[in-house]
């Protein structure tokens, strides 16, 4: 067996990459695609392939690349639209199962554009920058007009897809229930835990009084930060409680339109964050939160959703996300948006017993490597 990964500059791989060579050394070879031959996110390029993968030439160096090493599995790590072709091409010259480890918008997107799914609260006006960015008729077709149009690419490699690698089994379900696709579900997390081994960064269960929120965790166009907003101003009419706001990853117009209505809207309560900071420097930052409010309509944040539940922050998910089903069904104290953010008293930070709860839960329910990797590419 041999294992051609295709992967983006993105900070999974490095970890990914070690988590394989553990289970199969010695039987991956792992291509980026980069334009540009240099790496930012992959702090140790060695050992890795790179490739400008847009560039058709670069075509038959893959296959030479998967010939000689016997390739006979393909690794998607996320997906992106170069891989349509790519597929199309090494499927002429030998046969392989393809493992599609599953991100997220790649589905969510592609159900906006093609089903009309709406995870948007808000609605653009043409004349905002943002429209052209938003799931509409107008933006498909100028992304079709420009070359630009992901979904399409995407809706099609569902069909190439064998097997679904991912830890929440709805998102499958929601892929077989909007595409036509042969796709098994096979279970896989990037950030599992090593057998043995003791988890990291659990804080001191506290009795807390409310006083800081955090809202969403990046500044993505689906965290409907303006819904958040509006809620929370009319539970907080006197502006007392601090709204801190990550929004040093995701799209730099959703961040410049969320600093202006944050700022307008909470004045020195509103505390941005803006800064990139190391894992365990954010964590820290996290510690200090006692209420975390999701405005996402789709499954995200699920990192930080499980390090806030583990550490006795109280949560709240919109009904749409079906990660408020997922950890309820694991027994997680975890509310609604809509039917539990009702009143200043729908803040009130979870007592010491509450929080023990959740972190038992989160004990009981640990995922480990070893549980799944070795089985992972079973046939």
């Amino acid at each position: 067996m041999a294992v051609l990964h295709l992967c983006m500059d993105h900070n999974f791989v490095t970890d990914s990459r070690r988590v394989f060579e553990r289970y199969y050394p010695g039987q991956n070879l792992y291509l980026v695609n980069s334009s540009t031959q240099e790496l930012k996110m992959i702090k140790d390029p060695l050992g890795f392939e790179i490739l400008d993968l847009y560039d058709r030439g670069n075509y038959a160096t893959v296959r030479d690349l998967c010939m000689s090493h016997g390739v006979d599995r393909i690794v998607l790590h996320g997906m992106r639209d170069y891989m349509l072709p790519l597929l199309r091409f090494l499927k002429k010259s030998f046969g392989f199962k393809v493992f599609w480890i599953f991100w997220g918008y790649e589905l969510y997107e592609t159900l906006c554009y093609e089903k009309g799914y709406r995870l948007l609260d808000e609605r653009f006006s043409i004349f905002d920058r943002l429209f052209y960015y938003t799931p509409n008729r107008f933006s498909k077709a100028l992304r079709k007009l420009t070359a630009n149009y992901r979904p399409g690419a995407f809706a099609e490699l569902f069909g190439m897809i064998d097997y679904f690698c991912f830890w929440n089994k709805r998102d499958y379900d929601l892929l077989k229930e909007n595409f036509k696709t042969g796709a098994k579900f096979r279970f896989f997390a990037y950030s599992a835990n090593e057998t043995g081994q003791q988890p990291e960064s659990l804080f001191r269960l506290r009795e807390r009084k409310t006083t800081c929120v955090q809202i969403n965790h990046q500044a993505s166009l689906f965290g409907n930060h303006s819904t958040v907003f509006k809620r929370l101003a009319e539970i907080d009419p006197t502006n007392s409680l601090t709204k801190l706001v990550p929004l040093s990853y995701g799209h730099r117009l959703i961040r410049e339109r969320t600093l202006r209505i944050g700022k307008s809207m909470f004045g020195d309560k509103f505390r941005p964050v803006l800064g990139y900071m190391p894992q365990s420097e954010y964590f820290d930052m996290l510690d200090k939160v006692d209420v975390a409010i999701f405005g996402q309509r789709r499954q995200e944040a699920s990192g930080n959703i499980i390090q806030l539940l583990r550490n006795g922050v109280k949560v709240f998910l919109r009904n749409d996300n079906n990660l408020l089903y997922y950890y309820r069904e694991k027994g997680y104290l975890i509310f609604s948006f809509e039917d539990d953010l009702k009143d200043i008293r729908s803040v009130e930070a979870l007592s010491i017993e509450e929080q023990q709860h959740n972190r038992d839960c989160f004990m009981r329910n640990r995922l480990y490597y070893d549980n799944f990797m070795p089985s992972l590419f079973n046939q």
